[in-house]
C-alpha cells in the first residue's frame, strides 16, 4: 500500500509538472486617457498615433503629415477652444553639427492653431452629421517655412493639442 502511494504522489507530481511545462502567459498593458467632455480622434473613431514619421525630400524639406479627425463631446450645443500646449518644434536629438530646431506649423481644418486658443464655434463644428461628433476635418502638421534643412540626422518633438469647451458660446 505504501508503494502504491508513493507511485500515485510521485505521477501525481510528474503530471503536473507536465502541466506547468506547457502552460502559456500573455500579460498586456491596457491603458487608457480620458476626458469626460472632449476627445479629438480620427475620423471613423479610432485614436490618433502616438508617432508619425515627416518624410524628407532632399533640397525641399519636410513634407507635411495629415489626418482626418473629429472632435467628440458630451455637449455638442458647446463652442470647444483649441490650443498647442507648447510651440510645435523638432529638436535635434542625434545629429550633425550646426543642428537647430525645426519650428512646425499645426493646422485644423485650415485654421493654424498656436498657443493662443482659436474658438470653434458649436455650430462650426457639429452639424449633426453623427451624434456626438463633429464634421470631418484634416488636422496637419507641416515645417513652419518650407526648405532644405542643412543638419542630417534625427529630430522629433511633441505637438501637443489642448481642447477644451466653452464656459458660454461665443
Amino acid at each position: 500500500m505504501y508503494r502504491t502511494l508513493k507511485q500515485a504522489a510521485l505521477g501525481l507530481a510528474l503530471s503536473t509538472a507536465a502541466l506547468s511545462v506547457h502552460a502559456a502567459e500573455a500579460h498586456i498593458t491596457v491603458w487608457a486617457n480620458v476626458d469626460p467632455t472632449l476627445s479629438l480622434l480620427k475620423a471613423d473613431g479610432s485614436v490618433l498615433p502616438d508617432a508619425v514619421q515627416m518624410p524628407y525630400r532632399a533640397g525641399q524639406g519636410l513634407g507635411s503629415w495629415s489626418e482626418r479627425v473629429r472632435v467628440f463631446s458630451n455637449d455638442t450645443s458647446m463652442d470647444v477652444d483649441v490650443r498647442l500646449a507648447e510651440p510645435a518644434v523638432l529638436m535635434p536629438k542625434v545629429t550633425a553639427a550646426g543642428a537647430t530646431n525645426i519650428p512646425l506649423a499645426v493646422s485644423l481644418n485650415g485654421r493654424e492653431l498656436g498657443v493662443a486658443p482659436i474658438a470653434f464655434t458649436a455650430d462650426q463644428l457639429f452639424l449633426g452629421a453623427i451624434p456626438g461628433a463633429s464634421i470631418e476635418m484634416p488636422l496637419t502638421v507641416a515645417q513652419a517655412t518650407p526648405g532644405p534643412i542643412a543638419a542630417a540626422g534625427l529630430y522629433d518633438g511633441p505637438v501637443s493639442l489642448v481642447l477644451a469647451q466653452r464656459a458660454s458660446s461665443l
